[in-house]
């Protein structure tokens, strides 16, 4: 009689590791919900702080993003419970906090960001009830849902410049009033055969190694900060510290055998911070005169910094890389800056480093 019960053990287990991590590609998507997150955040100080080109860069990378996220989930179908409520969260935080900054800086009126987040708030609620009656329950958006949430995105984007469309935003209000409606007689919160909550516990996840990971998040997003307030010389300090503490978390994690799938994809979603995004912002906010050219250069860099890390996450390449390492950003552009580059190569330099992360470059790891 026990053996059956040891096999039964045994594929409990099994079962819980996939529920857990999943194939790399999902789990990419949850990593992709997080940054948009932090993304979201990054683009409130920018508007706080009235850099209008660089909260509309970054408000439309994180709406494309977001995009992305969308469509390899649904094209490879593995939304789990888990990632739709990270990618709900990224989704009404992107547009409320968006909405409340722009009021801080007098460009929308309060009536309006005040509906964004009455919507939200009784989703909230509805969901914490719902959550607690069955917790297997995923999020899954109605017609009306979607229609809100692409009208509430495409307002945003002119008044991030400064130039409100009332029309997109009373189609916006509109939607969002009938979709609060909707709500009440149809939840957006559907029942599934099985809930992977459970076991996405942080505290058994975390390795000793993933805290200088999350140092390296916290000097990622210090550079950003001191870029926003116009400090280059402190931002560009942090991004070389950066790349100390990304080295020293993989040398620990080597050393100590702690390394797992989570400090994986932990350590992708700070080099995506420290290596991408921060060096863009670093170098964007040093363009005096912000053309289309830069605006398209520095996205591209973001979005290349991205997919190199979605490859290097989803291919296993034991003792190489393919690409550029995307920690090496955090050596040349201080280094470039030091240098006293002049700011109209800028562009050019950030086009050359997006290409050669997604090139085919064989690099050695060491």
């Amino acid at each position: 009689m026990k053996r059956p019960r040891i096999l039964h053990r045994k594929n409990l287990k099994k079962i819980q590791d996939s529920v857990k991590f999943g194939i790399r590609k999902r789990k990419l998507t949850i990593t992709m919900a997080v940054l948009r997150i932090l993304l979201s955040a990054i683009i409130v100080l920018a508007v706080l702080n009235q850099r209008k080109n660089l909260s509309l860069l970054l408000f439309l990378l994180t709406a494309a993003i977001a995009f992305l996220d969308g469509f390899i989930a649904k094209r490879k179908k593995k939304i789990s419970q888990l990632h739709s409520i990270v990618d709900l969260l990224a989704d009404k935080l992107l547009i409320n906090i968006t909405a409340v900054a722009l009021v801080f800086v007098s460009v929308i009126d309060f009536w309006v960001a005040a509906v964004f987040i009455a919507r939200d708030i009784l989703t909230v609620a509805g969901a914490s009830i719902l959550l607690y009656r069955d917790r297997r329950r995923e999020f899954k958006p109605t017609l009306i849902g979607k229609l809100m949430l692409f009208f509430q995105t495409v307002a945003l984007v002119p008044a991030l410049l400064g130039n409100v469309d009332w029309i997109l935003v009373y189609i916006a209000v509109a939607l969002t009033g009938i979709s609060a409606i909707e709500w009440v007689f149809r939840s957006e919160f559907r029942l599934v055969r099985r809930s992977d909550l459970g076991y996405f516990r942080i505290t058994s996840l975390i390795k000793f190694a993933d805290l200088f990971t999350l140092a390296n998040v916290a000097l990622g997003l210090a550079s950003i900060v001191f870029s926003i307030t116009s400090k280059p010389l402190l931002a560009a300090y942090m991004l070389i510290a950066a790349v100390v503490f990304d080295y020293l978390d993989g040398r620990i994690a080597h050393i100590t055998k702690s390394s797992n799938e989570f400090g994986k994809e932990l350590d992708s979603l700070a080099d995506t911070i420290s290596f991408g995004v921060a060096p863009a912002i670093f170098g964007f906010v040093l363009m005096q005169r912000q053309t289309p050219l830069t605006m398209i250069s520095f996205g591209i860099f973001i979005f290349c910094g991205i997919l190199r890390l979605a490859r290097y996450n989803i291919m296993d390449m034991k003792g190489e890389y393919e690409g550029m390492p995307i920690t090496t950003n955090g050596l040349i552009i201080p280094i470039i800056y030091f240098l006293s580059t002049p700011m109209k190569f800028y562009p050019y330099i950030y086009l050359v480093l997006g290409i050669l992360m997604v090139s085919s470059l064989k690099m050695k790891k060491f």
